[in-house]
């Protein structure tokens, strides 16, 4: 009887124990689930270097070069129609680094436990999801009438050097790839680990006499190239300047 009692003692111990380091194994590896690829403090702000090269054969001028700087900064907190806090964002946009920041356009994210929402320009998009793992996808327009685009993690706290800035973890999200004989399309996002996104490249290139043979999405614009596409193309890139709070 003394054995069967002391055995009970020990199988008690040894289950206690275990419970013990069970929850101790989860206190020290928490769940990585990325909340912080996405700001959420007040005063936040990021710089880009923009450049845009778009056709529009509806003026008189049909190719538009644009060279500019926007400054993202989360002005304030709110609370939506659907009770959400809600981050208040002002793109303020200027010439060049001489000249001082007007307001350009005001929008508004969400963060929430599964997703970073933008509405820019009143289309509302989900640009991360969580938590982050490698080759998630999503419907990044699920929230908008654009039409379904599937979004994926590429690449996740992979070190990335921008404008000879190193961060050493960041995110890459292939929001649209899509390559053949009349048509280039590259939309791709890139975040820092409390910067929030440090790097968006838009290539939407249509021709119907040329042979696209550019698998990469560093395109070289050239005059012979502008010729030959159609009204509606266009490559934008916003570059990551600088961040602080």
């Amino acid at each position: 009887m003394k054995k069967i009692f002391l055995h009970g003692i020990v199988s008690s111990l040894a289950a206690m124990l275990l419970i013990v380091s069970c929850k101790k194994d989860k206190s020290v590896q928490p769940l990585n689930e990325g909340y912080n690829y996405f700001p959420n403090n007040v005063g936040h702000y990021v710089i880009y270097n923009v450049d845009s090269i778009a056709l529009n054969f509806l003026y008189t001028q049909p190719i538009d070069t644009f060279k500019y700087q926007i400054k993202e900064v989360i002005d304030s907190l709110y609370t939506d129609l659907t009770g959400r806090p809600t981050q208040r964002i002002i793109r303020y946009k200027r010439t060049d680094d001489t000249k001082p920041w007007v307001i350009q356009k005001v929008w508004s994210g969400n963060l929430t436990a599964t997703t970073a929402e933008r509405t820019e320009d009143n289309e509302k998009y989900v640009r991360l999801i969580f938590p982050i793992n490698l080759n998630a996808t999503w419907n990044g327009n699920s929230y908008n009438t654009l039409g379904s685009m599937n979004y994926q993690y590429t690449s996740l706290d992979a070190p990335f050097t921008i404008n000879n800035v190193l961060f050493d973890s960041t995110l890459a999200v292939l929001q649209d790839s899509n390559l053949n004989l009349v048509q280039h399309q590259f939309y791709f996002e890139r975040y820092a680990r409390n910067v929030g996104r440090i790097y968006k490249v838009i290539i939407d290139l249509s021709s119907s006499n040329i042979v696209f043979a550019l698998a990469q999405p560093n395109i070289v614009i050239t005059d012979s190239l502008l010729l030959k596409l159609n009204g509606g193309s266009v490559v934008y890139t916003e570059i990551y300047v600088s961040s602080g709070n």
